[in-house]
């Protein structure tokens, strides 16, 4: 059954905290007004600004107070009318009953969720306000037959402007409905609500078994309409449609759209927007979400952020996960007609803190501002081991500023507020300054906050100076010497558009000499500051009114630098004042200046000296040339050879002054900078640093002249030499050297197409690699008076070959072929038979070469590359650096079987005498001939 009548009268508090903090942008958190519900109640779950005439109220929701005591009903939550009026304020709990709902309804109210939402209809002079309980539930066939379900269809109570009467809706009951889940029994209507002039329209998620479904009530025509899964299935079950609901004008600024958020689409969310069409919503765009679990549309906010007349969408994913964990976002769709809505390059993000739930709320605010464009504030009530936070936005022509404006957390406003931002309301002036205000529900702690709107000022800013500076023309004194000077002027026109009080002092500091070179001292100074490049003063403002004041500003002697201009810079505010009247009812605001997107109440300008100058803008012409000498006149450079690459380079101007020329050399880090040679003979001395350029390979070389200017028309002669060696560890190829030159003036684009080379030479290795060997032993004795076969002779022969590398550079991939002769032609007999092949290089163990059983045969012929008499033994060296060695070892055996042959048919076919007998009862010495070819490849 539902509550009485009676009314419950609670007292709650209204306090004006004085909070040691700035005063903010746009709502001020000094005078901050907070209102206590019923303990433990979830006062402020939702919140509600609106107004009746001349009252304004504060309306929270209340969603698990405690019911009336005359009643037996367990916690059916309550909605609370707080006055903020300047009489004795007090909350009071607004009636709602359910009198009657049907031929088959039985209402039952526990645990119903009374204040889950409320909404109003638009405009600030009053209209209807809802208040939904999406948790009241039918339970007529519940109470006859056990095996029934309680229903819970929700209920809605719409209450008139003076917040006295209601009426209840409840869209989802039917006659004779039972079963729970099917179509619209267990709907859950009024977890969210908005309003229009003529429409009510409720979320029911839970409809056909959690598909959802968003429901229409239009109060002229009495039709009710709802979306209901057609026989495209475009909305999937368990998606929770209807869980956030709103309305605008998507697809023409006449027209009049349905939002509706299923934050459980496919586990990643998704946005519906609906057209009307007689008792159906109609789907005519959707916006899907991109991360799973981030219940993307559990959160929407029908803003027109561009102010354009057709309505923009701000989509809440409270859980969305970044970094940490559930920081949330808020996805902004900008409309471009026809509901073509377009997502912006970025979201809103509020401090990306852990947990916050950031999007959790989103509110329209209205143009705060007073910029033209409506802003909007975001909810992260869980920020701040759940404090709470709320962040300012504001709307801006593209759209809306990617970084709050405003920052507003809970424990800042000294209430021990918690879950702050878990509801927002705006829409109503309650101080009646012309600004509208700000609730912000805080339902962990039982408690709500009103933030008051502070009023605009708008100030246009000028700062007048000479257009040039002649610094032949003396006109003040500066102790007692003729100093150049001239007058800087400021002028202040400040306006608002509701604010009518005084705007009081506006308060600037004056900054001269703003981009001066750091190696030169500021150009110019205040007199009265002694030499400080800076000043400050207050003008007292009227509204629309110019108010101007005059500095002067003085040149420092011996000024070098006249060719970079003179700017100045004024940064302003207004002073802070401090109130000293006690107030009965609220303490007026202080007024804020209007921060325009990338303006930060600061204006420039800038002026030059006087120059003579023969080409347009003072132009330069600077004119570059560059050529490589390479050592020895070579047209490659040896790596490792440690000699120097020159570079000769030409700087001419042929344009007006240039201050400051210079040139930057790019080469790549392998490349070693070794000096610059100078010309004596000339006036322009070049001075040049070396910078290792971060992330980078390269090396940047930036040469200076002395004298600070080229003069036009003068030249750089003959030469800039530059010498750089290149590393022994570089690689071959091609290296390149970029050479740029610039000056701090103008130049003139036509004239840039000289002011950049290119140059580059080849590294390439060069080396003088040294091959020697020798044979051991060098002769042997054949035969003894012992009668032993010729065949048993097995002598060994030790060839032995040295490797070396002389440089200048590393020898790359070595590698040495070693020929041998094949045959003693015509005979076939096999010389030698190669036991192991071995090489080593110095300090590197010993590689051995496994030869299986190849026979060569040695004979005393010369072998050559591709002779087809002899064999060859390959050896890969590797890479042999400069000075090192490698030590190639081949041991043989001799074959017996050659001794055996007639010494004249020896002599005959190698042309070598050699005195030999058959007789083995004679000890002969065989010297051993050998030629042996040895290749480096």
């Amino acid at each position: 059954m539902c509550s009485s009548g009676e009314s419950m009268r609670l007292l709650c508090s209204l306090v004006l905290v004085l909070v040691p903090l700035s005063a903010g942008y746009s709502l001020d958190v000094e005078h901050s007004l907070e209102f206590s519900g019923p303990s433990s109640s979830w006062f402020g779950y939702s919140v509600l600004l609106h107004r009746h005439g001349r009252q304004t109220w504060l309306v929270a929701g209340a969603p698990v107070a405690n019911g009336s005591s005359s009643l037996p009903v367990r916690s059916p939550g309550g909605v609370y009318r707080c006055n903020i009026t300047p009489e004795p304020r007090t909350c009071k709990r607004m009636h709602t009953e359910v009198s009657s709902c049907g031929k088959t309804c039985e209402g039952e109210s526990d645990h119903q969720w009374l204040g889950v939402s409320l909404s109003r209809q638009p405009g600030e002079e009053g209209g209807h306000v809802l208040a939904c309980a999406h948790r009241w539930k039918n339970i007529f066939y519940s109470t006859k037959d056990f095996q029934s379900n309680k229903l819970p269809n929700g209920v809605c109570f719409s209450f008139s402007s003076d917040l006295e009467t209601s009426r209840h809706y409840i869209p989802c009951y039917t006659d004779h409905q039972r079963k729970f889940g099917e179509n619209y029994a267990s709907c859950q209507a009024g977890i969210s609500s908005s309003m229009t002039e003529d429409l009510v329209i409720m979320g029911a998620p839970g409809t056909s078994y959690w598909t959802g479904s968003v429901i229409v009530y239009n109060t002229s025509s009495r039709q009710i309409s709802a979306y209901g899964n057609d026989e495209t299935g475009a909305v999937n079950f368990g998606s929770y449609l209807g869980y956030s609901v709103g309305a605008g004008h998507f697809l023409s600024p006449s027209s009049e759209e349905v939002v509706g958020g299923a934050p459980q689409y496919n586990q990643k969310g998704k946005v519906f927007i609906f057209t009307i069409d007689n008792s159906r919503l109609r789907i005519v765009f959707e916006l899907p979400g991109k991360e799973f679990g981030s219940y993307f549309g559990s959160s929407v906010s029908v803003v027109d952020l561009n102010a354009d007349g057709l309505s923009d969408l701000l989509v809440g994913a409270p859980m969305a996960t970044s970094n940490t964990r559930e920081e949330g976002k808020v996805h902004v769709y900008i409309n471009e007609g026809q509901v073509k809505l377009v997502e912006a390059e970025f979201q809103l993000t509020g401090s990306s803190s852990y947990a916050a739930r950031f999007g959790q709320s989103i509110a329209n605010l209205g143009d705060l501002d007073d910029d033209g464009y409506p802003d909007v504030a975001v909810g992260a009530p869980q920020e701040d081991d759940l404090r709470g936070a709320v962040y300012i936005y504001n709307g801006r022509k593209e759209g809306i500023s990617a970084a709050p404006s405003q920052r507003i957390t809970g424990s800042s406003l000294g209430h021990d507020l918690m879950m702050f931002g878990q509801s927002l309301s705006s829409g109503i002036d309650v101080d009646n300054n012309k600004y509208k205000d700000v609730a912000v529900g805080a339902f962990l702690s039982d408690s709500a906050v009103i933030l008051r709107a502070r009023p605009v000022i708008q100030v246009k800013a000028s700062l007048t100076l000479p257009d040039q500076i002649d610094q032949q023309v003396a006109l003040c004194r500066d102790r007692g010497t003729p100093t150049v000077c001239f007058n800087v002027t400021i002028c202040f026109n400040a306006t608002s558009k509701h604010f009518k009080g005084p705007i009081g002092i506006l308060k600037y500091n004056l900054t001269s000499d703003l981009i001066h070179k750091s190696s030169f001292p500021h150009r110019f100074y205040f007199h009265g500051n002694g030499s400080l490049n800076s000043t400050k003063g207050d003008v007292k403002t009227r509204h629309g009114r110019l108010t101007c004041t005059t500095h002067i500003a003085y040149q420092r002697r011996d000024v070098k630098d006249i060719y970079t201009p003179i700017q100045f810079e004024v940064s302003y505010g207004l002073r802070e004042t401090t109130q000293k009247h006690v107030f009965k009812t609220f303490p007026p605001l202080k007024p804020i200046l209007q921060q325009s997107a990338g303006q930060r109440h600061t204006i420039t300008n800038q002026t030059r000296f006087a120059r003579s100058c023969s080409l347009g803008n003072c132009s330069t012409n600077m004119q570059l040339s560059s050529h490589l000498v390479l050592p020895d006149q070579q047209d490659f450079v040896a790596l490792g050879s440690a000699q120097t690459i020159i570079l000769k380079t030409f700087l001419l101007n042929s344009g007006d002054d240039a201050f400051l020329p210079r040139l930057t050399l790019r080469f790549p880090d392998n490349i070693h900078y070794v000096k610059v040679l100078q010309n004596v003979s000339e006036n322009n001395l070049i001075s040049c640093d070396v910078m290792k350029e971060d992330n980078s390979t390269d090396v940047s070389l930036t040469c200076m002249v002395s004298s600070l200017v080229l003069p036009a028309g003068s030249q750089v002669s003959p030469n800039i030499i530059t010498e750089l060696s290149v590393l022994i560890m570089s690689s071959s190829g091609d290296h390149g050297c970029n050479w740029f030159l610039r000056s701090d003036n103008y130049e003139m684009e036509k004239y840039l197409h000289d002011n950049a080379m290119s140059l580059s030479f080849p590294l390439k290795y060069g080396v003088n690699v040294n091959i020697h060997g020798f044979v051991s032993p060098t002769s042997f004795l054949f035969g003894d008076e012992d009668t032993i076969p010729a065949e048993c002779y097995s002598e060994k022969l030790n060839y032995t070959f040295k490797v070396l590398n002389s440089g200048p550079s590393r020898s790359v991939d070595t590698v040495v072929d070693i020929r041998l002769p094949k045959i003693l032609s015509p005979h076939r007999h096999k010389l030698q038979k190669v036991i192991s092949l071995k090489w080593k290089l110095l300090g590197l163990s010993q590689v051995s070469i496994p030869v299986g059983d190849l026979l060569l045969f040695v004979g005393t012929q010369f072998c050559g590359r591709g002779d087809e008499l002899c064999e060859h033994l390959i050896c890969r060296l590797g890479n042999l650096d400069v000075g090192r060695d490698a030590t190639i070892l081949l041991e043989v055996t001799l074959n017996p079987a050659v001794l055996l042959q007639e010494p004249v048919e020896m002599h005959k076919h190698t042309g070598i005498p050699i005195e030999f007998c058959h007789s083995f009862h004679k000890r002969i010495i065989i010297i051993i001939i050998m030629f042996v070819a040895v290749y480096l490849l």
